[in-house]
C-alpha cells in the first residue's frame, strides 16, 4: 500500500470559509432567486430544504465573498448540529451561507469533494470534541478547519475509496427502505 501524503484543508482547497446572516436576522429574508444555507439545512450526507431561505439580488451581492459553488462541502460550525456536513445540492444554486456554515472548496485539481465530505464525517468525533475548546457555544473556527489534517491518495485512489464508501452507503439506504416498508406492512 503506498503511503498517502498529508496536508491540511488550507493546503488542497481553494476556500475555506463561512458567510452572514442579512441584517434583521430571518425578518429580512426578502424572498428571490438566491438561497441563504443555515445549520438546519445541512444533515449528514444530506440536505433539508425545508427552511431553505431566500434573499433578494442586492442581499446576495453583500454575500458575494460567500457564494456556495457546485461541488462545494458545507460544514456547519457553530451550536448542536456543528459537524454535520454534506455537499450541495446543484438544484438550491445560486446560494450563500450565513456565519453558522462553512464553504469548504478543494482543488479540484488534487482532491475530489466527496473525498473531503467523507473524510469530514470519519474525523466527526475529532471536530465535535475540537469545538468543545473551552467557548460558551460548540464551534468550529476557520482556523481550526483549515488545520485539519488529510491523508490525500491520488485522484484515481480517492475515486475509489469513494465508489466504495458509496456503494455501502446505497446498500444501507436500501435496507433502512425495506425495514421502513417491513415496518409498514406490519402496522
Amino acid at each position: 500500500m503506498k503511503l498517502n501524503k498529508i496536508y491540511k484543508l488550507a493546503q488542497i482547497c481553494s476556500k475555506i470559509g463561512s458567510g452572514a446572516t442579512p441584517k434583521g436576522g430571518k425578518e429580512s429574508y426578502l424572498g428571490g432567486n438566491t438561497s441563504l444555507i443555515r445549520s438546519q439545512n445541512v444533515i449528514d450526507f444530506g440536505f433539508l430544504y425545508n427552511g431553505l431561505a431566500l434573499i433578494n439580488d442586492e442581499q446576495a451581492h453583500g454575500l458575494d465573498n460567500v457564494t456556495v459553488m457546485t461541488g462545494d462541502v458545507l460544514l456547519n460550525i457553530t451550536g448542536d448540529s456543528v459537524a454535520r456536513c454534506c455537499k450541495v445540492p446543484s438544484n438550491i444554486l445560486p446560494a450563500r451561507v450565513n456565519q453558522h456554515v462553512a464553504i469548504i472548496r478543494g482543488d479540484n485539481n488534487i482532491v475530489i469533494s466527496d473525498y473531503i465530505l467523507y473524510y469530514l464525517q470519519y474525523k466527526k468525533p475529532y471536530l465535535l470534541s475540537l469545538s468543545q475548546g473551552g467557548a460558551t457555544r460548540n464551534a468550529l473556527t476557520k482556523k481550526m478547519i483549515e488545520d485539519i489534517k488529510i491523508p490525500l491518495p491520488s485522484i484515481s485512489e480517492q475515486r475509489h475509496i469513494i465508489d466504495l464508501l458509496s456503494s455501502i452507503d446505497n446498500k444501507i439506504e436500501l435496507n433502512r427502505r425495506i425495514n421502513d416498508n417491513l415496518i409498514k406492512s406490519v402496522a
